[in-house]
């Protein structure tokens, strides 16, 4: 089968009230259209097109840097989601069997399975499959009119009576269709409506006059929900968080207030772990086993291997990578830097553009001064160093191993091995 993939993302969101194009409004720090592009992925598809407008024409470079096979077909005047599917180029198939998908971007909870499902019924079973969903509250969905259990039309929500208005089912909008017959009647929409719009739904009509078989796959009605203001967005975001704490939590994580830590699409968690209220993950967080990330910590382009204890108050970010048995503690940022086994950095320090490596003790205080106002220089610390309370280490710099660093030093020179550098205080008595 050859499988074609239409992604609409020319919709201009202005209920967003905002300057960047709706679909690059992130949940969970993935924007929408990539939640949708990243399923598709998993299809395979022969044939994959985004439909845009020019409020994202020139996010095409950054799309098609991150994901490869992509066209583009440009939706110059909003004429609705028919004339949007009229604008693609490109669209073919090989033989009669072969299915299009169209779904829209700004749905970023739909489920691989419940496409999979979708597009099977259309090649083994059907013409053309729509996905419906029963909402509590149908609200602006298109609904659904079957007649002796038979679907006769969509009706767009703007256009439906009182009686229609009181149907259940509802039209997600995602649809299967094989693509020969999309193509042969696609040029059949008409804009004959309040909105003077081309109605994609309105194939539905067309199928079933000219006596092709029309059915409908069901799913959660969570998994269509769309984006058209920022209210839509935190209930969709929630929603994500929802499923990614259970996921983990069946994969052995334990998270003791789940309605306090927010989570990245990506983030990864070993079983065993635990993590405290008030955590934030950013992009790029992958944790191993038996960790334990504590309260108000931060944590962002990081690596934490297992048995490592985190935080409370830190602030891990830039590329970091933490290897096992080491203990970040309270009011401690890491950033940039190679942090390895058995390290011990306990608080109220700053890290940055550092290799430290094993067996290492960091005191309370200690900052790596890595920035002369032009360069970001680097800090180089051996293994069984200890570095004592409130040293400044002025970068580039190197510590030898088994080196000891006193307390309230400020160094700015390279330490050879076993050595102990100090600063050296006079004690002042004033008379009364």
């Amino acid at each position: 089968m050859f499988l074609s993939v239409i992604i609409l993302a020319a919709g201009k969101g202005t209920r967003m009230n905002s300057s960047k194009p709706k679909v690059f409004h992130e949940i969970a720090n993935h924007p929408l259209l990539y939640h949708v592009i990243d399923s598709i992925k998993q299809l395979k598809p022969n044939f994959s097109n985004i439909v845009v407008s020019d409020d994202i024409l020139e996010k095409t470079k950054e799309i098609s840097k991150l994901y490869k096979n992509f066209t583009f077909s440009m939706q110059k005047k909003p004429l609705g989601t028919g004339h949007a599917v009229k604008c693609v180029k490109g669209l073919k198939y090989v033989n009669i069997n072969d299915v299009t998908l169209i779904l829209f971007a700004d749905t970023p909870l739909i489920k691989i399975n419940t496409l999979k499902k979708l597009i099977l019924k259309c090649k083994n079973k059907a013409d053309l499959t729509i996905l419906t969903m029963q909402p509590q509250n149908p609200k602006n969905y298109g609904r659904v009119v079957m007649k002796n259990n038979v679907i006769e039309k969509i009706v767009e929500f703007s256009e439906a009576s009182i009686e229609d208005k009181k149907i259940s089912l509802c039209n997600s909008g995602v649809m299967a269709v094989k693509t020969k017959l999309l193509l042969n009647f696609i040029t059949q929409l008409n804009s004959n409506n309040s909105k003077k719009e081309f109605f994609l739904t309105d194939l539905v009509d067309i199928f079933v006059k000219n006596k092709k078989n029309v059915i409908s796959h069901e799913c959660n009605y969570e998994e269509t929900l769309g984006v058209n203001d920022r209210d839509d967005l935190h209930r969709i975001n929630k929603i994500f968080q929802k499923q990614k704490y259970e996921i983990l939590s069946q994969n052995g994580v334990s998270i003791l207030d789940k309605n306090s830590v927010y989570f990245s699409y990506d983030t990864k968690i070993g079983k065993d772990s635990v993590i405290y209220p008030n955590v934030y993950f950013g992009k790029n967080v992958k944790i191993g086993k038996n960790v334990k990330v504590k309260s108000f910590s931060n944590l962002e382009d990081v690596s934490i291997a297992e048995n490592c204890e985190i935080g409370p108050f830190a602030r891990i970010r830039g590329n970091t990578n933490i290897e096992k048995n080491t203990r970040i503690g309270n009011f401690v940022e890491l950033k940039k830097s190679k942090i390895s086994r058995n390290v011990k950095i306990a608080h109220l320090s700053y890290i940055g553009d550092t290799f430290i490596d094993m067996n290492t003790n960091i005191g309370a205080g200690t900052i790596t001064c890595n920035y002369d106002g032009k360069n970001k220089n680097k800090t180089e610390i051996g293994e069984n160093c200890f570095i004592g309370s409130n040293s400044s280490l002025i970068a580039p710099i190197k510590i030898k191993k088994n080196s000891i660093v006193g307390a309230g030093t400020v160094l700015k020179n390279d330490v050879s091995k076993d050595t102990t550098v100090f600063r050296k205080s006079t004690l002042v008595k004033k008379k009364i």
